[in-house]
């Protein structure tokens, strides 16, 4: 009997429920191990790239909630980001150097001291509610309207934080933000967060949100509000993004606005697509992939495995795998597709059938 097997995109019966989310933690829980076998294989050689691998599975993942769920590119989630990364550096700085580096900082935050975890939940509560108050004026676009919507977001995020010099220090280097990011706390989180995104695609919130995206129209028609479906997934993609900046935030340890711009954005638009954009498992292979061929062309470049190859092969190669890729498969390597783990293995489609309560057996027909 099979363990885990690979469920559609699909209306989904109570006990099956479960079984998708567990399917997305055992996915990303082996890829956790994976890494932590090779790193610890090759002596901690290449701890950081693992490390910085994790955080960008984060945010793909935090990303493709929204991208994949609503349909609607966005180019402001790194404003998500940075809000995360500052909020959570500002509550997890150690008070004294608070006090030599931010003077000026209100009262109530001089003194604060947090650790790991209730940072990196405030972290992600923050960008939450700043897309939870300007939500309601972007998801009433689509398209390309919604797209650059977004983008302007990005701008005034950024202007901003250059400008809240009390809070960020403007322009200058943001630094001494306690380094939390290891990869214990970095992958753990990675867990949690894909069993968010699972949980949230196959929920009634993510099959409004998806019947938003494939036909608004007939949506509205049975009563299906369309700022409501992708205001959830908004949100939510939001509160993983800010996480996902804290992460940053603690690896990085010193930062600044141009840290968090356009070119945030595009790494992770090119990971969701080549994994999926309708897959939480896509988002997650996507970044483990594009993140280990391009390390892996750079020690090619560098003549690190005994030849060396023209500067540049690394972008050509990413370049042409996903030209290829997209023809191949047009919606990423995983589709819509996600990991299943539940009872219902190795029955055929009639005692499957039998398993179902009778609402269930509706919909599957």
């Amino acid at each position: 009997m099979n363990l885990v097997r690979i469920a559609r995109d699909r209306g989904i019966f109570p006990g099956a429920y479960a079984g998708l989310i567990a399917g997305g933690v055992v996915a990303a829980a082996l890829v956790g191990v994976a890494l932590l076998v090779f790193n610890t294989a090759t002596a901690g050689q290449f701890n950081s790239l693992l490390i910085a691998t994790g955080v960008a599975a984060v945010m793909t993942v935090g990303y493709q909630i929204f991208v994949g769920n609503t349909g609607i590119v966005s180019f402001g989630h790194p404003s998500f980001v940075a809000l995360g990364a500052y909020a959570a550096g500002i509550v997890s700085m150690p008070a004294a150097m608070k006090a030599s580096t931010l003077p000026n900082l209100p009262s109530f935050l001089a003194g604060v001291e947090l650790s790991f975890l209730p940072s990196l939940i405030i972290g992600g509560l923050a960008a939450a509610v700043v897309a939870l108050a300007i939500g309601p004026i972007v998801m009433r676009l689509a398209g390309a309207t919604a797209g650059i919507m977004t983008f302007g977001l990005l701008v005034i995020t950024n202007e901003v934080l250059r400008n809240a010099t009390d809070l960020t220090k403007g322009t200058q280097t943001f630094f001494g933000v306690p380094k939390y990011a290891d990869f214990v706390t970095v992958y753990g989180t990675l867990v949690v967060v894909v069993a968010i995104a699972v949980a949230f695609k196959f929920s009634s919130a993510g099959l409004r949100a998806r019947s938003v995206r494939d036909d608004p129209l007939a949506s509205e028609t049975v009563g299906i509000s369309v700022v409501k479906a992708r205001l959830w997934a908004w949100c939510v993609s939001a509160f993983v993004m800010g996480m996902s900046g804290a992460l940053f935030g603690f690896f990085l340890t010193a930062f600044s606005p141009k840290s968090f711009y356009v070119e945030l954005v595009i790494p992770m638009m090119v990971m969701a697509v080549l994994g999926g954009l309708h897959s939480v498992s896509g988002a997650l292979a996507g970044t483990i992939i594009i993140t280990l061929w391009g390390q892996l062309m750079r020690l090619v470049e560098g003549g690190a495995l005994g030849f060396a190859a023209p500067l540049g092969l690394s972008q050509l190669t990413l370049g042409v795998g996903l030209v290829l890729l997209l023809y191949w498969r047009p919606l990423g390597l995983m589709g819509s597709y996600e990991f299943e783990v539940g009872p219902f293995f190795g029955l055929g489609r009639r005692e499957r059938r039998r398993a179902m309560p009778e609402s269930a057996r509706i919909r599957d027909n």
